[in-house]
Formats: structure tokens, sequence, C-alpha cells
């Protein structure tokens, strides 16, 4: 049997799913209905060709910036097939959509004739119903409705953060918990719960401790990343059901904060404890030097059989606040403190008294004629080194963002040459290939060439885009694919390839207000 449907479901939830005709090419891009605003996304971004006989679809590349088909990164022109519940970005690392078949093919490829109602205690696999209503922009606050176990519960107006009972009473001191691996742990042993009931109390200490800090004065706070919910992993009644059962076991009043997506809400940014703060504290100050976060995610190495932590997340959240930390066999146990590392690139060492250059003597510009060569991952800072920095010395910049393809990229640079115009192109470079296309061509013209590599490692401009990203600014989200593609294929520039030199470039950080060089001060990877 053959499907009847087929939908472009959007994770993020910005549109209605898009229906997708049989045989009937379909092209998503830049538009209203899809609610995409960013320019790195084509209006003509990808063509969607769907098949309900073999429960396919076909997409073909159209814009200049990739697509993302499972992982797979679409360069201009090529195609790739999509299954029900595959996932495609429209513009690599942003605006996951997935397709889904109605009805489903079955395990044999054909559809299933009996569809079932979803239990709310099996974690869904992907095929979950939506109305049109589950992608309405929500009130500033709205109390979810279903059943008794979801009284209580609010989202906010983004709707990436679950609140259950906000105006819990405040206190001055918070013992704040992570939830899974710290006050529960799965039943069945298995790493990943197989349902929603799939959890017990981790430590039996664990209710009589929560008692007796209630007791002495604590609000205690569950503070949870839940991104299955905005993945469809999970569904809010699932999750909403789980925990109130939880708190049910425990026994005392608990305030919960549930981090939906992977935005500013996220542990380990502070999203949730600021609107815990501004929000749902009833107004009183939190006294930082007495609470406490504790949570499992803590940087911890393997130990025998133990693997080691999967993130930092818990304890960098607890850094960001400033308040102390403890893993859950310190606190619940009194173990002795635990071993642990930190991330390698911490944004409290970056350095803004750094030379912009090294060597520090480097002249700009330096040839008659040059053509300067930048090379470093997405987020180092290239775009704004160049507009800061090469822009006013009457550098032309040729960037394949702005301009669409590395051909562009050599016409605009050949064209300048001739004019007697200095040239940078601002694209990443990270292998010989890349760089040689340039190279030979503003050599021939009689130019010299540069190279200059921004000195920032991988997580640093992973945290860059993080930073850019809590800000809003006009930047696309670089997936971590992408930064991994470009390690993979980074070559260190040499001058053997024909560069008359090579020039470290050092980040330096500008702030234009004091929080914002707070934020970019905290921690923002979680690993």
């Amino acid at each position: 049997m053959a499907a009847s449907r087929c939908w472009l479901a959007c994770l993020s939830n910005l549109h209605p799913p898009l229906l997708l005709p049989h045989d009937a090419p379909r092209v998503i891009g830049r538009s209203r209905e899809t609610r995409i605003k960013s320019k790195r996304c084509s209006k003509s971004q990808v063509e969607l060709l769907a098949d309900y006989s073999s429960f396919t679809i076909t997409a073909r590349q159209l814009g200049p910036n990739s697509s993302v088909v499972n992982g797979q990164c679409l360069s201009y022109g090529s195609s790739a097939k999509l299954k029900h519940n595959d996932i495609i970005e429209i513009v690599s690392g942003e605006y996951q959509h997935r397709v889904e078949f109605e009805p489903p093919p079955s395990s044999n490829g054909d559809p299933d004739t009996k569809p079932s109602e979803q239990d709310p205690t099996t974690m869904p696999r992907g095929n979950t119903k939506r109305t049109i209503t589950d992608y309405l922009p929500s009130p500033k606050r709205v109390k979810t409705t279903g059943t008794n176990e979801g009284d209580g519960w609010e989202k906010s107006s983004d709707g990436d953060l679950l609140v259950y009972q906000k105006n819990l009473k405040g206190s001055e001191k918070i013992a704040g918990y992570d939830m899974d691996g710290t006050l529960i742990t799965t039943k069945s042993g298995k790493v990943f719960p197989t349902d929603y009931n799939d959890w017990k109390i981790l430590f039996s200490e664990i209710p009589g401790k929560l008692k007796k800090l209630h007791a002495s004065g604590y609000k205690i706070i569950i503070f949870t990343n839940q991104a299955g919910i905005a993945s469809g992993k999970h569904t809010v009644e699932g999750v909403q059901k789980k925990i109130s059962a939880i708190i049910g076991m425990l026994g005392v009043p608990i305030q919960v904060f549930v981090s939906t997506g992977k935005g500013p809400y996220r542990k380990p940014a502070l999203g949730m404890w600021e609107f815990l703060q501004k929000e749902a504290n009833g107004g009183v100050e939190i006294d930082l030097a007495e609470s406490m976060y504790i949570g499992d995610a803590a940087g911890r190495p393997a130990v025998g059989k133990k693997k080691k932590d999967f993130s930092f997340s818990d304890r960098l959240f607890a850094l960001n606040v400033g308040v102390k930390f403890f893993t859950p066999e310190e606190h619940f146990l009194d173990a002795k403190i635990q071993d642990f590392n930190m991330p390698d690139f911490d944004p409290h060492q970056v350095d803004a008294s750094l030379p912009l250059y090294e060597p520090s003597d480097t002249l700009v510009p330096k040839h008659k004629l040059e053509v300067v060569m930048m090379v470093g991952f997405p987020g180092s800072g290239k775009s704004f080194f160049c507009s800061s920095h090469l822009e006013p010395l009457g550098y032309v910049t040729a960037n394949r963002d702005t301009i669409g393809s590395w051909q562009k990229c050599l016409a605009l640079m050949e064209k300048s040459l001739k004019e007697g115009k200095h040239v940078v192109v601002d694209n990443t470079h990270p292998d010989k290939e890349s760089r040689q296309r340039y190279i030979e061509v503003a050599k021939k013209l009689g130019a010299s060439v540069r190279c200059f590599i921004l000195n920032v490692s991988k997580d640093h401009a992973r945290h860059n885009n993080k930073y850019r990203e809590f800000k809003g600014e006009d930047h696309t989200k670089v997936g971590e694919m992408i930064f991994n593609m470009y390690k993979s294929k980074y070559v260190e520039p040499s001058l053997e390839e024909g560069f008359s030199d090579i020039v470290k470039v050092n980040f330096i950080p500008e702030f234009k207000k004091n929080k914002d060089e707070k934020l970019y001060r905290m921690f923002l990877l979680e690993k």
C-alpha cells in the first residue's frame, strides 16, 4: 500500500506541517510560510519530491548554502534520499524538519493499517500527532491542560521553558538539583529510560535529606534539561506525569524548571536560574553563599567500570550561578570530594590584552598589491576582523556567505586585483585545495598572498557561536557536524603553498555593555 499524505514537520514549531504532494516537486526556503528569515537560506533552498509508493523523498540542493540530510551536507545540485522520520536541516545547523508519512510505513515497508493512539507512558519515536494549535505563539503565561498531573504547570512565552509551582513560597536559600542521574535512575538498568515509568529514586537517603533541608528553610528546586521535548523524542505530558510522580515519592514541596530546547534556558546557561530570580521566587533575593546545586554531569573521569560523566553541564551551571556544587554521592552519601576535569576552553581566560597579530610588528597592508586569505573555524571571528581591521584600510572582502559560492569569490578577487585593490578572502579555507585556487590566480595577477590564521580553538569557536546565538545576533547557528568537518579537513597552512608569509590573528573580544561581557565570560558549552 502507498501513503496517503506526507508532511514536513518543523521540530522548532515555527510553522504548521507542510504538505508534500505525491510526485510533485515542492521548493522549500525563506518565506512567510516557513517563517525562516535568515539570509543564509535562499528563497529556493531545497527541492523536495515525495514518492508515496516507496515512502521516500528526494531532496535536491538549490541554494548556495548547504542543507543537511541525516548529517550529510548537500552541495549545489546534489541530491539525497529521506525516509519516514528522517531529519533535514534546511540550512546547515538550523531549521530542523522531520519527514512524516501518513500512515507511516511498517517495518516491511507497508503502511500501518491500524494506527493506535500514543500511550502516554511510551516515549514517541518521531510520529507524534500535531494540531495547528501546537504551532501558534504561546501567551505570556499559559497553564497546560489535560490530566490532573498537569495542574500547576506553566510555560514561558517563548515555549522553551516549563515551570511547575511557579508561585511556590520564595526563600533566600536554594537547594537545586538535576533530575536524571541525581535524584532518580532507571529501574531497567539501561542508560536511557525505556518509558516514563522506568525510574526509581537513586539513593534511599534522598527523601530524608530533602525533608531536612526543607525543614531548615531551603527551597527545593529541580533544574532539568529535556531537549527531547523539542526534538519529538518526549512529550510534554509524559515528562510532566513523570515529574509529578517523582515529587510524590520524595514527599516535599518542589519547584521545577524544565528546559525543553537548546537555547539560553539549557544548562549550563543561566536562563532557568534568571527566571527563578525574576519571576518565581516571590521577590525574595537569593543568598548565593547559602545556596547549592547538585548534579551528576560533573566532568568526572572514568574510574574502573564507571564511565566518565557525559558532560560538565551541572558543574558549570553552578559555577555560572556562583553557588556551591556537589555530586549526588558527595551530597547524599557524604562521599569524599571526587576527582573531576574542567573543559579545555575557559572563557575567563580569553585575554583582551594580547597583541592583535603574531608577530606583533605585522604590517597591514605589507605589499603594493596583496590578497589576505583568512583561515579559521566558523565562529572564530574572521568576518568581524575583516570588517573592523581590513575593510577600513581599503580591502575588498570576498565572502561566500554573502555572495554565494567560491567561484563568485574568485571572480570578485580577480576583478578587484585588476582594479589595483587589496582583497581579503573571508572563508574558512581548511585545506590546501580550497586555498590553492586563490593563490594561483592572485599570483598570475602580480599580487602577493598572505595567510591570516585565527588563533581560535574549536571549543573557543563553538563558545563564540553560542554567545552570538544567546545575544540574538544575526548569525547562523553552526551545528557540531560543521565544526567536526572543519577539524577533520584542516591542514596547517605552510609557505610552500605559495604564501609570502603566515600571520596568526588573536581573538580580542570587544563589548559594548557590561552584561555582554558577563555573558561571554560564562561557560556556555556543556561539553
